[in-house]
Formats: C-alpha cells, structure tokens, sequence
C-alpha cells in the first residue's frame, strides 16, 4: 500500500524547481515552491513561463493550460509555512552537501515522520545524505531531468519499500518513467551520457573544428530535434554548468578538461548571458532558429556519438545499467528514436575503436576512460 500524495512542497526556485512544480501542478497537484530569497519567488511565474515556451518547441506541454498551471502554484518564504499539510517534499537547492544536510536536519524539526522528504541532487552521493538524517524519516532521491519525462530513483538508507512504491505512483501520475537505481553512489544514467555529449560539444567548440550553430544544427538536423547541445546547456542555465564544473574534483573522468572548459565559459557568465532565463546565452532567446542543413553534419554527429558511446558503455562496466537498459534511458530521456548501443551497433565496433583511437590522441578522451572502453568494447 503506498501513502497518498496531494500537497507537494518544492525547495528551491531555481530552474529545476520550477520545472519539477510545473509539471505536478498541471498534473493536478496542490504545489507550493519556497525559497528564502524573494527575488527568486517574484521571477519564478516568469521563469516558468520562458521554460514552458522553450520546452513546447518539440511539444512537452501539449494539451496542457501550462498559464493556469503557473497560477496555481503557490509562493512561500516561510519555510515553516510552506510545510504545513505537506505529503511529499522535493528539494533542488545548490550542489553543495553542507547546504543540502543542514536543511535536511532542519525539515527534522518541522514535519511529520510519514511526510516523503526527496532530493533532486545531480552529483552528490545520497548515501552521504542520507547517513545526515534521522532513521525515522523517510528520504529518497527524486532526481528529474529538466525537459524530460525520466525520472531517476535511489532508495536512501532507511526508506522503506511503501515509500518507494508511493514516488514510483507519483511519478507515474506526472506523465514520466520512474527508473530505480540501487547505487547511492551512482550519477544515475542520463546525466554522464548528457555530460558527455555538452562536454564534448564545448571541447570542439574550443579547438575551433566547429562553430557553436554548426554543432546544434546537426544535432537538430540529423535527429530531427529542436534542441541542440548548446540549446540543452542554455536550458540548464550556463551558472549551473560553469558550478558543476568547478565542482569536479581530481576523482573525475572529466578533471583533464576543467580549465578548458571554464575558460570558455567564462565570457558568458561575466556577461550575465546565462541561457533562457536571461534572454541570452549561448543563443538568443526567444528565437532558437539556428539554420539550415549542411555538408558537414554527418561528420559531427559521429563526433559528438564518439563520447555519449564512451559514457554508455563506461555504465556497463561500472554495473549502474546494462545495455538495454542504457538505450531505454537514453530513449526516454531524450526523445529519441535510438539509444547509444544501437548507434555503437550501426556504427560497427571496429569503425567505433578507430574513431575513438583518434578523439584519445587529440586529448579529447580521458586515458584512464580509453583502457577500460578498448577492453569492454568486443564483449558488448
């Protein structure tokens, strides 16, 4: 028997809580969003209103009143407000562990022990959040993608089963695929093979092999999408990225390209040009038309597939996901038609290692990554 859930309070009006509440509220959902800072309250209607425009470029609010949806979420700067009557909490405050345990230990103190406490965290560990908090509570991770109908689920230490079943039914009355992880310490699934692709779209951009126009109209041409690379990253906002990547440490796959990469991002984020809730990133909003097809975009779709494969089957040979399920993922995610394993398998693995071969030499590709990939690939 799972609890039911009808008042949901979100943490955080940032771009994830905005998108997290929209998609409940227009699910019929009693939704409040609390954030200390009312800056961010007063713009949150305004944000949630440029991301829903952006996001029904390729239809994810069809036949919903995504206007009366907005309305009907309720602003709160009194935390202790904003929890009365709450069933389900999901908090998507900053990256940071401190800042997430000691709101944690403070929601303790302030709802009832049958109340879901869930956290939308991308990178940190939840094993480390969840050891935080008392055994009595019930704690999970709720990780949504932003633009995406996936939801990823990783049980916390002490969360019972009722507990799990009730996020998995919640999730299913958004209109998403809720997929469970049993490694807390795990990234999930989609956000390294995302990463990979932003990561690498960027590193391209900087070695001056493409422009930022030709790598989005490829990918938007050849997967008949909306959305390219930078599109995606303007999306997530540029802040959130450039703090992710100041964020990795010596321990990352990704260390070797963090100079690179902050570099690059630098002159935006000095700008204020900080993707769609500015008006401006990477692109201009509201127009996202980037151009027509040309010559050149068979060739960077093999580039940028080079790292999503490597990110896919670095999955297989962490145990996180098998290959069916990577493609499942991936499909799901991000609305394609086709998963990272197909892709290796139409590819053809001998025509992958000599593709990968070359992104290794010119850096692109982790050395540590490239031993693992050249030995797994011929048991895939």
């Amino acid at each position: 028997m799972s609890l039911p859930i009808k008042k949901v309070c979100f943490i955080g009006a940032g771009t994830m809580g905005c998108f997290n509440s929209l998609l409940a509220s227009a699910a019929g959902y009693e939704c409040l969003i609390y954030d200390p800072f009312e800056e961010a309250l007063e713009n949150r209607s305004n944000n949630q209103a440029k991301l829903a425009d952006f996001l029904n470029h390729e239809n994810f609010f069809k036949g919903v009143d995504v206007n009366a949806a907005i309305k009907k979420i309720y602003d709160c700067s009194d935390l202790k407000l904003a929890l009365d009557g709450t069933d389900l909490i999901s908090e998507s405050i900053p990256e940071n562990l401190e800042l997430k345990t000691k709101l944690f230990q403070k929601l303790e103190g302030l709802v009832d022990k049958k109340t879901i406490i869930t956290t939308n965290t991308s990178g940190l560990s939840l094993e480390a959040l969840s050891n935080q908090m008392s055994p009595k509570f019930q704690f999970a991770a709720m990780h949504f993608h932003l633009g995406s109908r996936l939801v990823d689920i990783v049980k916390g230490t002490h969360t019972n089963e009722e507990t799990i079943k009730s996020i998995k039914n919640f999730i299913k009355t958004l209109g998403c695929h809720g997929i469970e992880f049993k490694n807390r310490n795990s990234s999930y699934a989609l956000n390294p093979m995302l990463g990979a692709l932003t990561s690498q779209s960027m590193l391209m951009v900087i070695e001056g092999k493409y422009s930022i126009d030709e790598i989005d109209g490829a990918w938007k041409a050849i997967n008949n999408n909306n959305i390219g690379p930078f599109g995606i990253m303007d999306m997530l906002g540029l802040d959130i990225i450039n703090n992710a990547w100041q964020e990795q440490d010596k321990e990352s796959r990704l260390i070797e390209y963090k100079d690179k990469i902050l570099k690059f991002l630098s002159p935006y984020i000095n700008r204020n040009y900080l993707g769609i809730k500015s008006g401006k990133g990477f692109l201009s909003y509201p127009s996202i038309d980037i151009g027509h097809k040309k010559n050149n975009y068979e060739i960077i779709q093999k580039d940028l597939y080079i790292g999503i494969i490597e990110a896919a089957l670095l999955l297989v040979a962490d145990n996180i996901l098998d290959k069916n399920d990577i493609n499942k993922v991936w499909t799901i995610g991000t609305s394609l038609k086709k998963g990272p394993i197909d892709i290796l398998d139409n590819m053809g693995k001998e025509n992958f290692k000599k593709q990968y071969k070359n992104w290794v030499n010119k850096e692109y590709i982790s050395p540590r990554s490239s031993e693992i990939i050249l030995r797994l690939i011929d048991t895939i």
